[in-house]
């Protein structure tokens, strides 16, 4: 197993493996700029940002094109993968800052990553699974699933999964960590920093949850049936409403 100094010295030589890296390499040792230690980083600087101004749509080194279901293509019955919406999304596989993570160790570069593409994914209108996950990071399924719980439990938050955020999976969703923050009394605009959503959305979950509170005198069925929604997010919604009712009556003055 490497130590700390062998995994830190190993990251630094990975750290050179870029086109701003080549770029440099080439200004000093082929275009006259052998003394040029200071001000070739600039000038190479400079000419990425232009590179980049001209070439928006271009594919940045490090990504790949990957295809994901749609953000919308929620689960259905008999709905078989053939037949969901896909996105095309572009992924960044290697960042820069990558290097200096790996240097720490092989999970805080494996936790970084999924943050990283789940929330590129999310961005770019598609949602990944724990299997996509598990594909692109060739981990085994079970030990991702591991560390996205320690993530999440560690940091109070979610990330954007296909499970969590279609309420396909049994663990807290995001809808549910909306309404939770809502009823603790934050107001929609600091949910949405919060939880790292936009305002639209955090509103619309709200809605939903209201229209819930108004329906509660009726079944789970009827109220799945006239909100469009699975009984599975209903029954949710109102477990968070007996919740907080339980703990206003256990106090009074909250």
């Amino acid at each position: 197993m490497a130590s700390d100094t062998e995994r830190k010295k190993e990251a630094e030589r990975l750290a050179h493996k870029s086109l701003r890296s080549l770029l440099c390499h080439r200004f000093l040792t082929d275009y006259g700029f052998q003394n040029g230690r200071a001000i070739v980083p600039v000038i190479v600087d400079d000419i990425l940002q232009l590179f980049a101004a001209y070439y928006p749509d271009r594919q940045e080194p490090g990504t790949i094109i990957y295809t994901a279901a749609h953000k919308d293509a929620t689960a259905a019955r008999g709905r078989t993968m053939q037949d969901t919406p896909m996105q095309a999304v572009r992924l960044t596989m290697v960042a820069p800052q990558d290097a200096e993570l790996f240097g720490q160790g092989p999970t805080e570069l494996l936790l970084a990553r999924l943050k990283r593409w789940t929330r590129e994914a999310l961005d770019q209108g598609a949602l990944l699974t724990t299997a996509d996950l598990a594909y692109l990071s060739g981990r085994a399924q079970r030990n991702v699933e591991l560390n996205i719980a320690r993530y999440e439990q560690e940091h109070h938050t979610l990330l954007p999964l296909r499970g969590t955020v279609h309420d396909c999976s049994g663990k807290l969703t995001h809808k549910a960590q909306i309404v939770s923050l809502y009823l603790e009394g934050h107001l929609p605009p600091e949910i949405a920093r919060q939880t790292d959503h936009s305002l639209e959305a955090v509103e619309r979950y709200l809605h939903d949850f209201e229209t819930v509170r108004m329906l509660t005198h009726m079944d789970i069925d009827h109220i799945s049936r006239i909100m469009g929604r699975s009984k599975a997010v209903i029954r949710q919604y109102l477990n968070l409403l007996d919740q907080h009712q339980a703990r206003k009556k256990g106090h009074p003055g909250s």
